[in-house]
């Protein structure tokens, strides 16, 4: 689903091309004369070419559900349902407050009305004192008659998040007869106590990089920087935090695409930052995806660890003071994507553990265009490489030798060192884009030798066969055991898609098959600890999974009351901000 969506926009984006800031038609856009291997992907894009009624009907259903919403909100009369129209309260219910604190109050629906529904005419439907919305509209299942979409208004300090169950006429266009509110839920914000605050101008603006570098598009670098430069539009990019030069306020690293240096940034005691880029020799012009600030040699500062496309490089910093210097470098077997550390042998110097993604190549670097085989339970991507520490700053690939290597190639993008069962040596959990997550349960050893690892993911229900993209740890619940939180894609075409006969069909009745690509819509995961060494997922009842298209999470607790927040981090390259959420 992800490489064909992918596919879709990066080779439509290669269909306009610009002469002197003009724009210019391809000639395969007239006569529609398609190279062969992407012919048969133009025809799918309409839905009723390829045979997928439902999805051409999923398409008039959000835009009647759109005009509805936009005259409901407007006090407006619509066209767009039947003269015997019914709903329930759908934008100020009857609701209980299930959450309040000084700058925070939730509200949801209330048992009573959520289980005898009233229904009314349009004309009763209970308006907001209406601030300016933005509004966003998912469907998650269609058929003939009928819908189900998930509904989100956006204000400042107010958001409403809504189920909306709906009937519709057969008729072209269809009419709405009936909308059910199935859930509702309105988190409000007090004006005076914003949980956060942007001060990204305010903290950079003073440099020019952060002008002419980091205030420019994803588009605008991809129509200057050859892609041999390692620019790829599909892939993310990591920061570290620490304190490099011994001043006790935390400094900054940015890594960019391949053709921009990345940068280092040293805080101000102002809380303003300065490029310090060139000064400390750390503003390398590859393709950089992550780095990590941490003490390798044990002499009490911050050194660097920078995963650089196809290699892996180790940076001293040699005075405290943030001047960095090459000490180590390796070529991996992938193109890394994330690092994570541990003292993973307990020998006192920390360790990384490399993710690797698409198989090292001779030719132009891969992308995030690998192919996955299969793609829902995929085995060949690249290798993934554990480097222990030798303490004089080399580093040796240990991997085969601790066992790492079993299901390591599943294109994976994070990994997170946890003592999840609670024996004394830490665990490793791994979230694979492609192929099921990995638990790889730490044996034990001696101290300072190899420790053995085995993959206990799907004995303990956590393999979690979705498109992973980040892991973290952290005991939400406070009680004593760490819970493990995998983000993922949440996908509202992909809900619908796999929930209808024809899908099932082409799968020729394989239930396991079918069940991991409706899984793979499902959104992110949330495993609960069962205080056994075992896990309980509650993503669902949690309301924990529909984070959107999500690179990354953390465990964090944002209000300071003590109880873990989640914070994800989520999107994709898309065209100029026209207010979507």
């Amino acid at each position: 689903m992800k490489a064909a969506v992918i596919g879709i926009i990066l080779t439509l984006a290669t269909m306009v091309s610009g002469q002197s800031g003009e724009t210019s038609q391809n000639p395969g856009l007239k006569n529609r004369q398609y190279q062969e291997e992407l012919a048969d992907a133009y025809e799918r894009i309409d839905p009723t070419k390829d045979g997928w009624k439902s999805e051409a009907r999923s398409s008039e259903y959000q835009t009647v559900l759109e005009i509805f919403l936009d005259a409901l909100l407007h006090q407006r009369k619509t066209q767009h349902i039947t003269p015997n129209f019914k709903s329930t309260q759908l934008l100020k219910p009857q609701t209980d407050i299930v959450f309040q604190n000084a700058g925070l109050t939730v509200r949801r629906i209330s048992a009573n009305a959520a289980k005898n529904p009233a229904k009314i005419p349009y004309s009763a439907i209970s308006l907001r004192p209406k601030p300016e919305f933005k509004t966003k509209i998912k469907m998650i299942s269609v058929s003939s008659k009928t819908s189900n979409s998930l509904v989100t208004l956006k204000s400042p300090l107010l958001q409403i998040n809504a189920h909306w169950s709906c009937t519709w006429t057969e008729t072209s266009p269809p009419k709405l007869e009936n909308i059910t509110l199935k859930e509702f839920e309105e988190v409000e914000q007090s004006g005076s106590s914003q949980l956060l605050t942007d001060v990204t101008a305010s903290a950079f603006d003073q440099n020019p990089s952060y002008q002419s570098q980091l205030l420019r598009s994803t588009d605008h670098w991809r129509s200057r920087i050859p892609r041999d430069f390692g620019l790829d539009s599909a892939a993310n990019h990591g920061l570290a935090l620490a304190d490099v030069n011994g001043d006790g306020l935390e400094d900054l690293y940015l890594c960019q695409q391949g053709g921009l240096p990345n940068l280092l940034f040293l805080q101000n005691p102002n809380g303003t930052l300065t490029d310090f880029s060139v000064e400390s020799k750390t503003n390398w012009l590859d393709y950089c995806a992550a780095a990590l600030f941490l003490d390798f040699d044990n002499d009490g500062d911050q050194d660097l660890v920078i995963s650089q496309d196809f290699k892996i490089l180790f940076m001293d910093n040699i005075d405290g003071k943030g001047h960095f210097e090459l000490a180590f470098g390796r070529s991996t077997k992938a193109q890394s994507f994330s690092l994570t550390s541990a003292d993973f042998d307990q020998d006192g110097f920390v360790d990384v553990y490399v993710c690797g993604y698409n198989p090292s190549t001779s030719s132009a670097r891969a992308g995030a265009l690998a192919e996955p085989v299969p793609f829902h339970d995929a085995n060949n991507g690249g290798q993934n490489i554990l480097w222990r520490n030798n303490r004089d700053w080399t580093f040796e690939d240990v991997t085969e030798q601790t066992g790492l290597n079993q299901n390591n190639t599943r294109f994976s993008f994070a990994a997170s060192w946890e003592d999840y069962d609670q024996d004394g040596d830490l665990d490793l959990y791994l979230a694979n884009d492609f192929g099921r997550n990995c638990l790889y349960q730490n044996q034990g050893s001696e101290r300072g030798k190899l420790p053995f690892f085995i993959n206990v993911a799907g004995p303990l229900g956590i393999e979690d066969s979705a498109a992973g993209m980040s892991t973290n740890w952290g005991d939400f619940n406070r009680d004593g055991w760490m819970d493990l939180y995998v983000s993922n894609m949440f996908s509202s075409a992909g809900s619908r898609v796999t929930g209808q006969n024809r899908f099932l069909k082409q799968l020729e009745g394989d239930k396991d098959a079918a069940g991991t690509f409706r899984r793979m819509a499902r959104g992110n995961s949330l495993f609960a600890a069962d205080g056994r060494g075992g896990f309980t997922d509650i993503s669902t009842q949690t309301k924990t999974n529909m984070a959107r298209w999500c690179w990354g999470s953390t465990f964090a607790d944002l209000n300071n009351d003590g109880w873990l927040d989640i914070l994800g981090a989520n999107g994709f390259i898309t065209a100029e901000d026209t207010g979507d959420l």
